[in-house]
């Protein structure tokens, strides 16, 4: 579950990507509990970059610990150099632990990119209790080439309170003063946070109010000026929990539930139950919620509450297919509250970003009713990339009591597969945009078609009068840029 909500924040990153991001930033960072400790950089830049000169240390004296001029890094503390060779992808992140590669996959249910305990590092100072102090200290990502007399912050992070902070000058042999220790704002520690466990998560990549000039950064930024309390937030960590441990109530709640969004205001833990929706109740007439009924490989149930006020999910054109029949058609992943209702576990989901879709069953797309007299047949205006795995979403309509035919030919008129063939008593428009249901870009064969303008061609023969109505259009099969 941590993958995906990490892929989620991950593209809600990208999304945000401004002109200014021009060096890796933290993302996120987990101190509690000791065995979920994690360091999340993540690159916001177009290009990849190579990290064998960079640093990572939570010692407030990192700087001069590289020349050799620091005091004694204390049990707590670590500074590391990654290993040469390390990089981190355009938009991608990397990980690292203070825990080991075992005890964080047990928690997560992914690897670290660097463990500090199981990774052998060319530089490093580690301490024998070396981790993530819960209520006050520092991160601080930085760039050494090896041999200047000054290192380049790259990014820094603190939480609790400033006392473990840091503030370079220029009479240390640095070109500008960094901000002043009282002058820093630091985000508040997260002991008493609504979650059971908590990650600090960074909200953008926009660095709120950090000085981007007359700085000490590794872009002339002043790493030490951001507002980190405008620019982090904290977040609860999706705890995979099974139907049957949410029904009989196994597992840690802190008070009385209660309804409400955003998520954290519901006293019980967030939990990410996954499962194939089966019923829905539209409750908002009676002015109650959405409720959708999942249920899980073993034959369990719960319900998703969804309010209007929060989510409107029958007006979003991404989800509202989720609440009409037939059901048994989507496998989704829900993240949200526990809470209870007329003696009933429910899950409150409060938005759109909570609810993913993990696999459709839908493989003949999603009809709506419609007056129309003809054929047509409307594919993405996208260059489809089969052997990456692409799909194609088309959409196609026709007049009452036809039988649709659609086929794929290639531009000398060669049959290359069937997509559809099937009777409809009612005129209307089919969407075929679910990945069970779009074109895949292979032949009836199940072979990657080679790049090239292909045809799909429709058919619709009404029975009753023997009029049949034909529409072709074209689709293109390209190759991904080296």
């Amino acid at each position: 579950m941590f993958y995906f909500n990490r892929l989620i924040y991950l593209i809600f990153l990208s999304v945000v990507l401004s002109a200014d991001a021009d060096h890796l930033i933290f993302n996120r960072v987990c101190v509690n509990p000791n065995e979920a400790e994690l360091i999340e950089i993540y690159n916001p830049t177009d290009e990849v970059i190579d990290l064998s000169n960079y640093y990572l240390s939570d010692q407030n004296d990192y700087y001069n610990w590289v020349f050799g001029n620091a005091s004694t890094l204390s049990s707590r503390d670590f500074l590391i150099k990654f290993p040469n060779g390390s990089q981190i992808q355009s938009q991608e992140s990397f990980l690292i632990t203070t825990i080991s590669n075992d005890d964080f996959f047990n928690y997560y249910d992914e690897m670290p990119d660097i463990s500090l305990i199981d990774t052998e590092f060319e530089v490093s100072e580690i301490g024998l209790s070396s981790g993530l102090d819960n209520n006050q200290e520092m991160l601080v990502l930085f760039y050494w080439d090896g041999s200047s007399s000054t290192i380049q912050d790259v990014d820094y992070f603190l939480w609790g309170s400033t006392l473990r902070g840091f503030s370079k000058t220029i009479d240390e042999g640095y070109t500008y003063n960094d901000t002043n220790l009282e002058d820093q704002i630091f985000i508040r520690n997260y002991g008493s946070s609504a979650y059971s466990d908590s990650l600090y998560v960074r909200n953008s990549i926009d660095e709120t109010s950090e000085n981007q000039t007359q700085g000490n950064g590794i872009t002339g930024h002043d790493e030490t000026s951001e507002d980190l309390i405008s620019s982090w937030g904290i977040q609860g960590i999706g705890k995979t929990i099974s139907f049957q441990d949410i029904i009989n109530g196994d597992y840690d709640c802190a008070g009385s539930s209660q309804d409400g969004c955003p998520l954290g205001a519901i006293d019980c833990p967030i939990v990410n139950p996954r499962g194939t929706i089966v019923d829905y109740f539209d409750v908002t007439v009676y002015n109650g919620p959405h409720a959708i009924t999942i249920e899980d490989e073993d034959g369990y149930r719960i319900e998703l509450t969804i309010w209007p006020d929060n989510w409107d999910i029958a007006n979003d054109p991404d989800y509202a297919m989720l609440l009409e029949p037939p059901f048994n058609r989507f496998l989704v992943q829900a993240y949200g509250n526990v809470f209870e209702y007329d003696g009933e576990k429910q899950i409150l989901v409060c938005s759109s970003s909570d609810l993913q879709i993990v696999e459709s069953y839908d493989m003949d797309g999603i009809f709506e009713e419609g007056i129309f007299n003809k054929a047509s047949i409307d594919p993405s205006p996208h260059v489809l990339i089969a052997s990456e795995n692409e799909r194609l979403d088309y959409s196609y309509s026709f007049p009452s009591n036809s039988r649709v035919i659609i086929r794929v030919f290639d531009i000398s008129g060669r049959f290359i597969t069937t997509l559809a063939d099937k009777h409809y008593p009612s005129s209307g428009t089919v969407k075929r945009e679910e990945d069970k249901s779009s074109w895949n870009g292979k032949n009836h064969m199940g072979q990657v078609l080679p790049p090239g303008t292909y045809l799909m061609h429709m058919e619709a023969s009404n029975f009753q009068t023997g009029k049949t109505t034909i529409d072709v259009a074209p689709v293109v099969i390209g190759v991904k840029n080296k």
